[in-house]
């Protein structure tokens, strides 16, 4: 039976959303809600100021479900597996070549010498998509910012994300911890070269243009012109709440398109990564994830269009991680202006969660703080930098876009507004 909304809570979801966006210290500078039943069918719409439900704006994390599903799109079609480390090996033999930093000592000069030691595991591509495969990331593991040193870019900033990438280590054995690396970076690579073809290529060619989607691309700053092509397209651009609690806008964020030398296919250069980078909208997004929920089984339902075969779409929600590794890097720690720590493996959150592909899958049925209900056990979800987050309902059958689009990552209020939401909408959903 389809899942329907009580029209009582609908009305008490819109009351919600607008008090936290007007009241005199709100909670957010605009937000974007859908929720999305598994017929393609619009269960619940909110939108904020002038924006739509098809407005753009940087999607940061949400990126790497995207990248995954353009992934598993290959292994579909017998270009590549899921587990073979031969596909590392033959096609990523950068990252096959690499030691796994252990340590460092004083030399007699001062200086200091970095000790590495062997790959012992193989590395398979299913290991980039669910972070297990032994990379770090500069946001989150000083080690690895403390290696590479002043100077070096961060794996996100644009075209520069190849060098960072040929420069890491390893910091782990692959498959003996989970870490939110540079998985989705390496992934992107994969993609490129087993396709010879530019990522932003691939996606428009296989997802966007396959379900109508005019405008999701990269951003900017990654070489994209999905914004800066069309000068009156809608954008929202993200906002950073001050210490005064007022929202002051970053303006340029995403919208003007960098020229990218030596960028692949044609030159050498690696310049665009799903780790994060691109641009959507909610419409777009609830259409595609919807592929994932099991009454799908890799089709979205609005054009009939299947994306994925049903064995690859069924992937995403299997847990696979040995117990011993699932959280090892769940809980996010970096404290800076953007970033907020947050622990997903807390109590009222995902305490026995673990990684899949792309996203994260809830270990058991959700129990909100104040005791109501949230999302179902298997719910695949994750979120983006810019406090924006997305579940994915199989048992439900439904697929939650939320969109805050503002820094701090995890600031205290959007994680109770969302807890919040999620509280109302399973108190009113039926079926």
């Amino acid at each position: 039976m389809a899942p329907t909304l009580n029209p009582s809570t609908a009305t008490s979801l819109h009351g919600y959303i607008d008090a936290a966006i007007t009241d005199s210290n709100p909670v957010l500078p605009g937000a974007i809600v859908q929720i999305l039943d598994a017929q393609g069918t619009s269960l619940f719409e909110h939108t904020s100021h002038s924006h739509t439900l098809k407005t753009l704006f940087s999607i940061h994390s949400c990126s790497k479900l995207i990248g995954a599903i353009a992934f598993m799109q290959l292994v579909d079609r017998g270009l590549t597996t899921l587990d073979d480390a031969k596909v590392i090996e033959k096609w990523l033999p950068e990252l096959a070549s690499k030691k796994v930093l252990v340590g460092s000592k004083d030399t007699k000069d001062g200086k200091q010498e970095y000790i590495f030691e062997d790959r012992k595991h193989d590395i398979t591509p299913r290991m980039l998509l669910n972070h297990t495969n032994g990379t770090g990331n500069t946001f989150f593991n000083t080690e690895l910012k403390d290696f590479l040193g002043e100077g070096v870019a961060v794996e996100h900033e644009g075209s520069e994300y190849w060098a960072t990438l040929l420069k890491s280590p390893l910091l782990w054995q692959p498959g003996t911890k989970t870490n939110y690396g540079q998985g989705f970076d390496w992934l992107s690579v994969l993609i490129e070269r087993l396709t010879h073809k530019s990522l932003e290529d691939v996606l428009r060619e296989n997802i966007f243009n396959t379900l109508g989607i005019g405008h999701s691309g990269f951003r900017g700053e990654w070489g994209g012109s999905v914004v800066a092509s069309d000068p009156g397209v809608d954008f929202w651009p993200a906002s950073l709440r001050l210490e005064t609690g007022d929202f002051m806008s970053i303006p340029g964020f995403a919208e003007k398109k960098v020229e990218r030398e030596d960028a692949w296919p044609e030159g050498k250069r690696h310049v665009q990564s799903v780790g994060t980078g691109l641009v959507s909208s909610v419409a777009d997004l609830t259409r595609i994830y919807s592929v994932l929920l099991p009454q799908n089984e890799g089709v979205e339902p609005v054009t009939g269009t299947r994306l994925l075969s049903a064995a690859s779409a069924a992937e995403f929600a299997k847990v696979l991680h040995p117990e011993e590794i699932r959280n090892d890097s769940r809980n996010l720690l970096t404290a800076n202006q953007f970033f907020l720590p947050y622990e997903n493996q807390a109590k009222h959150v995902d305490p026995v969660g673990c990684f899949g592909l792309g996203s994260a899958i809830q270990g058991e049925d959700r129990v909100l703080q104040d005791g109501r209900k949230g999302r179902s056990k298997g719910t695949v979800y994750w979120y983006g930098a810019a406090n924006i987050v997305h579940w994915i309902d199989g048992e439900k059958g439904i697929v939650v876009v939320a969109a805050g689009n503002f820094f701090p990552f995890m600031d205290g209020k959007w994680v109770e507004f969302v807890a919040g939401l999620e509280g109302l909408i399973y108190e009113g959903l039926k079926g």
